[in-house]
């Protein structure tokens, strides 16, 4: 195939989204800001095929406002948009996600039910939460609504485009709404905790930050202690170090864990 070829059936794709509503996918690539009816407007740049699409930031999400926070989160993300501008003299081509996404939500809302576990697209990680685009809509989910535990930084975690399976809990078809859960599918580490750890046991632990009285550690996937720190210690551990703590309280009602540090793998420190 030619490029001129090559370039023809990309106008054709781009001239279709705008008088037919055609959906395309693009990456997001940059952040300008464009003159557009006399305003500055910030946008998205979305790469299509080679050629610049320009997405108002108010355009990409219902919650998004003419910043560029929520673009610098989103950078890389492939979205969804339709074309609702183009001008080959000046270049300047413009989409709408929101179009896009309102098509996408009306068509897939149909094909759902109840208790189905599909799958979504991460398109924006925060340090406590992520913005996910399922069935034409987007959801926020928080750090604690993604696993049992604690997640001091869910972007060590999780990156723009990657999959993430979710159970749909509720539909509105009045609405055109439906409710998900990412936790819901995990099982609950608590639910036989007594099983796996006992009160007086010493455990091998991660540190993964701290509290006001302490730091948290965590001794399983999901499971996590409050543990207190002793006074002979000259230093306290670090995020990621290897420690020895000793249970002394199991709370499985209230999901808690509470224990003391005993050692500092690797430290020459005095052992409690």
């Amino acid at each position: 195939m030619t490029d001129e070829l090559q370039e023809k059936i990309i106008w054709q794709n781009i001239n279709s989204s705008k008088e037919k509503g055609k959906i395309l996918n693009g990456k997001i690539i940059a952040i300008e800001v464009e003159k557009m009816k006399g305003n500055d407007i910030t946008c998205a740049i979305v790469d299509f095929k080679g050629i610049k699409i320009l997405i108002p930031a108010t355009e990409i999400t219902n919650d998004s406002k003419n910043d560029k926070k929520l673009l610098r989160n989103m950078m890389g993300a492939e979205i969804k948009f339709i074309i609702v501008e183009v001008d080959r003299v000046s270049e300047k081509t413009v989409g709408s996600r929101l179009k896009a996404l309102q098509r996408l939500q009306e068509i897939n809302i149909k094909k759902v039910e109840v208790g189905d576990i599909i799958y979504a697209k991460i398109i924006g990680v925060w340090k406590k939460y992520i913005r996910i685009e399922c069935l034409g809509m987007d959801f926020i989910i928080k750090a604690q609504d993604l696993q049992y535990g604690y997640i001091d930084d869910v972007s060590k975690k999780y990156k723009v485009n990657e999959q993430i399976k979710v159970i749909i809990k509720e539909i509105s078809a009045e609405d055109k709404t439906i409710k998900i859960s990412v936790k819901d599918l995990l099982e609950d580490p608590f639910k036989n905790i007594r099983k796996d750890f006992t009160e007086k046991g010493e455990y091998l632990a991660t540190i993964t930050g701290y509290t006001d009285n302490g730091i948290f550690a965590n001794i399983a996937q999901g499971v996590d202690t409050v543990c207190t720190l002793p006074t002979w210690l000259d230093r306290p551990p670090f995020p990621g170090e290897k420690v020895i703590i000793k249970i002394y309280k199991i709370v499985p009602e209230k999901r808690k864990i509470y224990s003391s540090l005993v050692k500092i793998m690797g430290s020459d420190a005095n052992e409690w």
